[in-house]
């Protein structure tokens, strides 16, 4: 080694987003906590104060807007549904009513309380166990930042002010900071909290940004200036690279650039294996604008329609029918006729109050009222979604997907309310789709424990395997202290999907999955031998499913399932599937 030269140093992290970065550090401090004046008021400055508070709100959910716009101009969809529930957020009672009401309370100004509320508001979303309250508080700080900044404008740093080929480095991202990145600028974050379940990390993925978290950012201050590499695949940081360093990971950038490229091309291809076995491929949505996606990628079809997002963007359709009707509508028609499966409304955790008030707060809500147990309370909501799809589903190729079912009863009484429907509007002549397919979601062990009888009684099945891990493992998949322990490829998940499979063609019904494990490719090969012939994953994961699926051969698939049937653990399953991923 020369003697002007410096050794290159390694860090270790955790991979939230694939992909390879070179560039230049760029470490972004966590922002100043403004001094907020306190001041009292006179009763007569009160409605001058609201006045002021209601202006702030208006110009926050302006700047969401236009950052909501932009990011779906770049296609990334995931992200904009992320800054529709902070717009959502922005007409919380907790935002609206009763700020103002403390405004009147306390005769203090705007800002003072304000920051009071949120305190408040943050002792008792840290005091709880459940990690997807914490995350939701996170949500809650980026916009109450954004709240206070249009409160008391002052000029701010911008992420996308930064040089091209920046690397964040930074102790925490909030997501709307996170959804501003350009990725022409930003090449790669590095952050020391932040986990692969965090809004910053879901924007990151969509827009292909590499993102490395778990890094102590602190010690990483002698990297200023020096060249820095990110690897997203593997978590590896590297200050100061050699050149064959160097050299070796600009071969690698460019060889996933280049796969990139020829996903692109191949994207109007058959999905079959090598051997013409074909497997159909469907997206995952949220959305109007993810059926754009949809065709784009050439997909079969729309796998799952994630139908909460409806009522969580607009409140009103939940009791409306003929507005959920237009809306249906609109949906089935922008899909030309491609398959549709609708999840009914599955909500659970803390969204749940946004739309029933009324709901009591519970200790666990992962094992709780959520799903088919939720819309079971609320029959009414049931009945409306129900009555609007049978309506709209005349525009269009639509299935009915029911989440969470833990009982064969569940089905029986949404088939029921469905005939009641049917009869009701026979009678009334009122135009509807009839005999609409009726599936449900495996996603707990006792329903897949009697998936026989299930399939007997229902037109096709959907396995969730993100909940069905989650439930089996007895992990809350969203606690990120727990991820250690979270395998989405445990020998029991894998005989739980060789066992519905095999229910599903003993009674001739269709099967689909969809979670982690259908959006990871090192898993294909394995849900092809085991039998699986439907996937449904994001849009932004079908041309990579697409390609391993044209580079597997059934008979080769067959024999990784029946050897994998045999391992005993997670991690051998793992290192015999990246083996043959290899080979």
């Amino acid at each position: 080694m020369k003697p002007d030269e410096e050794e290159e140093i390694h860090f270790k992290g955790a991979p939230v987003s694939e992909g390879i970065a070179i560039g230049v550090p760029v470490f972004i401090s966590p922002p100043k906590e403004e001094q907020i004046p306190e001041f009292p008021i006179s009763t007569g400055q009160v409605e001058v104060e609201i006045e002021r508070y209601r202006r702030a709100l208006s110009s926050s959910r302006e700047d969401l807007k236009k950052l909501q716009f932009h990011l779906a101009e770049e296609g990334s969809s995931d992200v904009v549904s992320i800054i529709d529930a902070h717009i959502q957020m922005l007409d919380d009672p907790l935002m609206t009513t009763h700020m103002e009401k403390k405004i009147r309370e306390m005769l203090q100004n705007t800002e003072s309380v304000f920051k009071t509320v949120l305190t408040d508001y943050e002792k008792r979303f840290l005091q709880t166990p459940d990690a997807f309250f914490r995350q939701r508080f996170d949500d809650v700080k980026d916009l109450s930042q954004r709240v206070l900044r249009n409160l008391a404008p002052h000029d701010r740093f911008h992420l996308n002010d930064l040089p091209p080929n920046s690397i964040v480095f930074a102790k925490e991202l909030v997501p709307s900071d996170t959804a501003s990145i350009q990725a022409t600028r930003v090449s790669a974050v590095v952050t020391q909290q932040g986990g692969g379940m965090s809004h910053a990390a879901l924007i990151a993925r969509a827009k292909g940004i590499p993102y490395v978290a778990s890094i102590d950012v602190e010690a990483m201050q002698n990297a200023r200036g020096k060249c820095v590499i990110v690897d997203g695949l593997t978590g590896d940081i590297i200050i100061n690279p050699s050149s064959d360093t160097l050299a070796k990971y600009e071969n690698l950038r460019n060889r996933l650039t280049n796969q990139y490229q020829q996903l692109e091309k191949d994207r109007t291809l058959i999905s079959e294996t090598v051997d013409g076995f074909k497997i159909n491929l469907f997206a995952n949505i949220n959305n109007i604008n993810d059926i754009d996606l949809v065709h784009h990628h050439s997909s079969s079809g729309i796998g799952l329609f994630r139908s909460e997002y409806l009522f969580l963007h607009e409140k009103q359709l939940l009791f409306n029918e003929d507005l959920q009707t237009q809306v249906y509508e609109k949906l089935f028609q922008k899909a030309q006729d491609l398959p549709f499966v609708v999840r009914l409304m599955d909500m659970g955790g803390d969204k749940t109050h946004e739309l029933f008030p009324d709901f009591q707060d519970e200790p666990n809500p992962v094992l709780g009222c959520r799903g088919i147990r939720l819309l079971m309370r609320y029959k009414d909501v049931l009945r409306t979604q129900l009555r609007s799809i049978l309506r709209a589903g005349l525009k269009g190729n639509v299935k009915i997907l029911i989440p969470l079912v833990s009982d064969i009863q569940e089905l029986r009484e949404v088939k029921n309310i469905l005939r009641t429907i049917e009869a009701d509007f026979k009678s009334r002549g009122i135009p509807y789709k009839e005999n609409i397919p009726v599936g449900c979601m495996l996603e707990v062990p006792s329903v897949v424990m009697v998936c026989d009888t299930i399939a007997q009684e229902c037109d096709f099945l959907a396995l969730g395997t993100n909940d069905l891990v989650q439930y089996t493992l007895g992990i809350d998949r969203n606690n990120p202290s727990m991820s250690d322990y979270y395998y989405p490829i445990h020998p029991s998940i894998v005989r739980m999907i060789k066992m519905t499979l095999l229910e599903a063609k003993k009674y001739q019904k269709p099967i689909t999955i969809c979670g982690e494990i259908a959006s990871n490719p090192l898993f294909t090969a394995l849900l092809i031998g085991l039998g699986i012939q439907k996937v449904s994953c994001a849009p932004r994961f079908i041309p990579i499913i697409k390609r391993t699926i044209r580079r597997t051969y059934l008979a080769d698939a067959r024999q990784i399932a029946d050897h994998v049937l045999t391992l005993k653990t997670s991690e051998e399953i793992t290192q015999y599937l990246l083996s043959k991923l290899d080979s």
